[in-house]
């Protein structure tokens, strides 16, 4: 029992501060139910609401939405994967503390417990976890809703600590925490930062690879090579489902998918276009904000107060004091290339100093490793800005070309940098002659880190421009010479303070060598110093004016004057279209409406052309075949919504008299700028020889009306008069695995075929027939068989590891350096 709790007392220890900290940040969160007013969620939730709707009135996963971009799957929106256990014990986690504060409780503790570990004592590996939770690029994500981003990242060091315990030998303990928490990674349905996280995982093996060559330890490095792949896998399948849809659906998207028109020809298949993948690529210079924070001005729109420059120039030049300060509420400080950010990649000045004082300190496989890592996570930032190198992975590396927002990668820097920190610290503390033996390295560590703070503090403001390609939208006649200036002191200022702190940590390590100070003064000076800089920093970012009651959340989703209209309509289906908003970057819209605009990053790619072609210069003809009975605009008198109907919108499906055979994808797109879409249908001609009777025209008196509605059903009545004919369907078009959108006829399937670029057409056979549409997609529904089983046999794995290992071990792994 002692030796229990000897094991238990500084982890328990770990989450009691963890938790602590969360509540000195978030006092308002605790005591008053607040909630972090996160603009991503918001819109997630609006796009999601039919989902979430159907789900709870049928107990259903409808696996199809309407809400947005003229219906698309939900794969990447809200789907419940009920076979993957990972997702309840996931739940736990996520949800103990409030307004999503378990992720970065999971950042803290994950990256502790790997700092641990690694044989980190326990106050070091704390201040290692607070930099990494806490890191301003985390507690921007946290602003903003990047959830699935930060879930994922959560995980990363629970990964590496299995794979490391497998490298060291702990075969069947390391290879089932492998498999565990690589299966969360995956469950948190942000594959970006898991491949990112498998990038760091290959460079360890390819170091551990050279390593046990010169030791002619080959076999033994197959075999724990096998035992990883082993746990790959098993992590796998309680995530098959997911997995597949994701695949699948990735094909026909923006991101694994390719148009089939003319203009992307020499557009890698299978990815993304490299300008669009790279817009949010870092600068070279910009990744000095690591050790200065507003090196690159902060924040797009941050705010200054009146006596700033901008502040007196606008006051010279008349602006009343009230609306003065409005607008130094959100100036455009930020001067980078990136489109907008809400906030820098800023770990604190102090781990920055001690991560160029590991350099000097550690030795071996493991500062190989996470320098490489470092190193790669720095220059992959830079995307655009980098080319030679970046251009090698996003051509070369597998499935690299997926992804966009480069910067995002600087997650791993964020993992590495104060591991390597509290590293070298720890490892100095534990030498025989303490911090004294180390003092030549932490002077140049030192020089070198305040000698760069000094330089841009004394020449940064004559180094740069500080002019943004953003000023060019500024009001006409706006000060941007002052602007400039405030951008100039905020490097200067930032600057001398990083150089504060950084002095405070070396005159600490410099009286403790010196036996001035007690070892308890110095690591709390050290842990005080770093983690107010830290502090300080993300409370620009997220404080509690982002905080609301969530009544106040709740009212961004009440109806409008014209949603109410709208809504009072009782056709099952139509559509609508936002233009008082952005419709291709608007979220609410979906909440109230089945929008032809939304919010998504995975757009199906044939409506992504559509909106570039078509939607986007308001195409009559086009948004009438998608049923858009009514259009939101915005009152020119008062600027408020107002709804106008459209009497031309074409309904639920109709019969055409005419088809117009395209030669190629160019030529059908095309087409839908000049065709009569009552009367005609656009047809790729490879169709040609598949599609029988294809020739009939229609009859005046046949008839077709949508009977029920559902996202994932839709039944039809027929009658139809003079022979077969094709009929035209306002819903988008949606391949999948295996024609995952099912056709029946008086319930024997049938087949339908893609028309007018993007939406559904068939042949229906004369006579009064039903017509029924079911979304049934092999990926989902199979997947959920083979994730259930894997569930339970990664479980059964799991328990029987973790009983045995740790009856084996319990007194050993782990212990203290205390």
């Amino acid at each position: 029992m002692n030796d229990a709790l000897k094991f238990l007392k500084p982890h328990l220890i770990a989450l009691i501060v963890a938790l602590v900290v969360l509540f000195a940040y978030f006092p308002s969160i605790f005591l008053e139910s607040k909630i972090i007013d996160m603009s991503d969620i918001n819109r997630s939730s609006a796009t999601s609401k039919q989902t979430r709707d159907f789900r709870e009135a049928t107990g259903i996963e409808p696996l199809w939405t309407n809400s947005q971009f003229g219906g698309m799957p939900t794969y990447q929106m809200n789907t419940i994967y009920p076979g993957n256990f990972i997702n309840d014990l996931e739940r736990i986690t996520k949800d103990f503390l409030p307004s999503d504060l378990g992720l970065l409780f999971t950042l803290f503790i994950s990256f502790y417990f790997l700092s641990a570990y690694l044989g980190v004592r326990t106050w070091l590996s704390l201040l290692g976890a607070f930099t990494f939770a806490f890191s301003t690029y985390f507690i921007v994500s946290m602003e903003a809703g990047h959830t699935g981003k930060l879930r994922a990242t959560g995980y990363i060091a629970l990964v590496i600590i299995g794979v490391l315990m497998t490298m060291r030998g702990k075969y069947l303990l390391g290879g089932a925490v492998t498999a565990l928490f690589l299966g969360f990674s995956i469950n948190a349905n942000h594959f970006q930062i898991t491949y990112y996280m498998a990038l760091m995982i290959l460079a360890l093996l390819l170091i551990e690879a050279i390593y046990h060559f010169k030791e002619k330890e080959i076999k033994s490095y197959l075999v724990k090579c096998s035992i990883l792949l082993a746990a790959a896998l098993i992590a796998v399948g309680p995530n098959v489902s997911r997995l597949w849809t994701t695949y699948d659906y990735s094909k026909e998207t923006m991101r694994g998918g390719r148009s089939e028109l003319s203009e992307y020809k020499d557009a890698k298949s299978g990815g993304l276009e490299k300008d669009y993948a790279f817009s949010w690529s870092y600068g070279i210079a910009e990744t000095f904000t690591l050790l200065i924070p507003d090196f690159y001005g902060g924040s797009s729109t941050a705010p200054l107060n009146i006596d700033s420059n901008t502040g007196r120039e606008l006051m010279n030049r008349g602006v009343p004091k009230s609306q003065l300060e409005n607008l130094v509420k959100r100036l455009p400080l930020y001067w980078g290339n990136q489109p907008f950010v809400s906030g820098p990649v800023f770990l604190g000045a102090g781990m920055i100093f001690l991560f160029i004082l590991s350099l000097f300190v550690l030795q071996g496989r493991l500062k190989v490793w996470l320098l490489t890592c470092t190193i790669l996570s720095i220059i992959l930032s830079w995307g655009k800005n980098f080319e030679v190198i970046t251009d090698l992975f996003f051509y070369y590396f597998p499935l690299f070309n997926k992804f966009r927002t480069p910067s995002m990668i600087l997650s791993i820097a964020s993992l590495t940098i104060p591991l390597m920190g509290v590293l070298a610290l720890n490892k100095i503390l534990q030498s025989a002659n303490g911090l004294i033996s180390y003092l030549p390295e932490i002077k140049k560590s030192f020089y070198i880190t305040g000698g760069m703070c000094l330089f841009f503090a004394l020449m940064g403001s004559s180094l740069f421009s500080f002019s943004s390609p953003a000023d060019a939208q500024l009001p006409e006649g706006w000060p941007i010479e002052s602007l400039v200036e405030d951008r100039k002191e905020l490097l200067t200022y930032g600057a001398l303070k990083s150089l504060m702190f950084v002095s405070v940590c070396f005159v600490l390590m410099w009286a403790f060598a010196k036996s001035k100070i007690s070892p308890n003064i110095f690591i709390g000076g050290i842990i005080l110093s770093i983690g107010l800089d830290i502090w300080m920093v993300d409370k620009k970012y997220l404080n509690d004016s982002h905080l609301v009651k969530r009544k106040t959340r709740d009212s961004f989703y009440v109806d409008s004057p014209a949603d109410k209209i709208i809504l009072q309509d009782p056709d099952l289906n139509f559509r609508v279209f936002n233009l008082s908003v952005n419709p291709f970057t608007d979220a609410m819209t979906s909440y109230h409406h089945h929008s032809i605009g939304g919010y998504h990053g995975a757009k199906l790619i044939r409506y992504q052309d559509m909106i570039d072609r078509h939607l986007s210069k308001n195409n009559s003809k086009v948004l009438d075949m998608l049923n858009t009975k009514y259009y939101i605009v915005q009152n020119r008198e008062n600027g408020q919504p107002e709804v106008r109907g459209n009497r031309n919108a074409l309904g639920n499906a109709w019969f055409v008299d005419r088809v117009i055979w395209a030669e190629n994808a160019d030529d059908e797109i095309e087409k839908l700028n000049t065709f009569i879409p009552s009367e005609e249908v656009v047809v790729d001609k490879r169709l040609k020889d598949e599609i029988e009777n294809i020739e009939s025209l229609s009859n005046d008196s046949s008839i077709i009306r949508l009977s029920f509605y559902q996202p994932n059903k839709l039944i039809y009545e027929t009658n139809v008069q003079g022979g077969n004919q094709l009929a035209v369907f306002s819903e988008i078009y949606y391949e999948g695995t295996d024609d995952d959108w099912k056709v029946f006829i008086d319930g024997v399937e049938s087949r339908h075929f893609r028309v007018n670029y993007t939406l559904r057409g068939m042949i229906l056979p004369e006579g009064d027939h039903t017509i029924e549409f079911k979304f049934e997609p092999v990926s989902y529904f199979l997947g959920e068989k083979v994730a259930l089983s894997s569930s339970i046999s990664l479980f059964i794995l799991i328990l029987s590891a973790l009983a045995f290992e740790f009856k084996k071990n319990l007194k050993t792994w782990g212990k203290s350096q205390d």
